[in-house]
């Protein structure tokens, strides 16, 4: 279904800016899902509009926002309940495309992430619908808060620490 979406639409891989998303929930995520299936019964007759899918998935299920504070992108994926990987390739942030790929585990959740074409970008990196969040690592260097806060240039990794207490294990 994403990749029909991407050859009717392939402009709109996109961080959208205006935060239409910002509101998706559970009930969104379920429809999403359920579109997946209608498309795998039924096939590309299934969707209407590639653009919809498009936002649905990068702004709805990853968060991805142009216009963050301070100017930054935002990554904010939603953490699917039984989902042991998900990624998206080749998300544009302005002239900068970026690999992103989430592998949620028991005691954390680990985002790699890769420029694999243009200039460095200023990044805020959080997750939505996790457990609490005890401390988030960028590279192995700790970070102070629930958000990673940097600029993604080259290959990158961040692991959010799930519980409550703020000690991180080496």
């Amino acid at each position: 279904m994403f990749s029909w979406a991407v050859e009717r639409a392939p402009g709109a891989v996109r961080a959208d800016p205006g935060g239409r998303w910002l509101g998706w929930s559970e009930d969104d995520l379920d429809a999403l899902l359920e579109d997946a299936h209608r498309w795998l019964r039924v096939g590309r007759h299934a969707m209407d509009d590639a653009e919809t899918v498009l936002g649905e998935v990068v702004g709805g299920l990853w968060g991805a926002r142009a216009d963050g504070e301070g100017g930054r992108f935002e990554i904010s994926p939603w953490i699917v309940a039984g989902w042991k990987t998900m990624a998206l390739r080749r998300l544009r942030l302005h002239r900068t495309l970026i690999d992103v790929e989430v592998r949620p585990r028991a005691e954390w959740i680990t985002c790699r992430l890769e420029v694999t074409f243009g200039p460095p970008v200023a990044l805020s990196l959080t997750l939505r619908n996790a457990p609490a969040i005890a401390g988030v690592t960028v590279d192995e260097v700790a970070l102070q808060g629930s958000r990673a806060i940097f600029t993604v240039s080259g290959e990158h990794e961040a692991v959010f620490y799930l519980g409550v207490s703020s000690s991180l294990a080496p």
